[in-house]
């Protein structure tokens, strides 16, 4: 299992993703699953997966691919005149991969289930993110909606929902990502560091604020200290029900 989130405010995009693969309670490997494509000063684009892990790693094998064709008439996810284009290009490899493993992993009992989260910025484009389904159909965040989540999503997406919107800050939206992060992972051994996060400053055009959080990286540990102290500080303010003492 996995967790991985894109925020879309009005100041940019934040993505996020947990690194823990788990094949039963005694495989637990590290595998990122976050990766950035950029094409200096025209656009940025950022990929998350969820899911079985050999489809995931086939579709970025076939992007690969097609990045690293000479031919001037390959389509490849630096190449496509917006996001849309590129959102459906990515489904195409994942249908392609169906095509390839599908019935064998269905013989096998594995479900060909997979999601990917796409987002970024094309120049002269409005910045946008995406969910991109196991079928290669997709939908995308608006600003009603300006949040994207697959994998392990449920014990995230409470916060986000009381507290992230369109407007919040794009340093807040970074804090509000790795609450949502951090709260997957205390309550679910399946999501776990390092946790991986991309923000994107609107117009930048730049892949510049990318890290690595491990477990006892300093930041990570002040963020998830805050939260509990303010948390149970919160609790105990609030007014008790009438005839009941703390």
């Amino acid at each position: 299992m996995t967790y991985c989130l894109s925020l879309h405010c009005r100041e940019g995009l934040a993505f996020f993703s947990d690194s823990r693969t788990t094949a039963g309670v005694d495989n637990i490997t590290v595998h990122p699953k976050m990766r950035v494509y950029e094409r200096h000063g025209d656009r940025v684009i950022c990929l998350l997966s969820s899911g079985n892990l050999s489809v995931t790693q086939s579709v970025s094998t076939l992007i690969d691919r097609d990045l690293a064709s000479a031919e001037a008439h390959t389509r490849s996810i630096l190449s496509l005149p917006n996001l849309y284009e590129t959102v459906r290009y990515v489904g195409d490899c994942l249908r392609e991969v169906r095509k390839l493993d599908a019935d064998a992993l269905h013989k096998a009992g594995v479900d060909f289930n997979v999601n990917f989260l796409l987002g970024g910025q094309i120049a002269g484009q409005e910045p946008e993110i995406y969910q991109i389904y196991p079928a290669g159909n997709a939908i995308h965040a608006s600003r009603e909606s300006p949040f994207l989540q697959i994998g392990e999503l449920k014990y995230g997406k409470p916060i986000l929902d009381r507290g992230f919107t369109f407007e919040t800050p794009l340093a807040e939206a970074v804090k509000y990502g790795l609450l949502s992060l951090d709260a997957t992972a205390k309550s679910n051994l399946s999501v776990g560091t390092p946790f991986e996060m991309f923000c994107y400053p609107v117009d930048s055009l730049a892949a510049v604020h990318r890290r690595k959080f491990e477990e006892n990286d300093p930041y990570l540990r002040t963020v998830r200290e805050r939260w509990q102290e303010g948390l149970i500080r919160l609790v105990r303010d609030i007014p008790a029900i009438e005839g009941l003492r703390s």
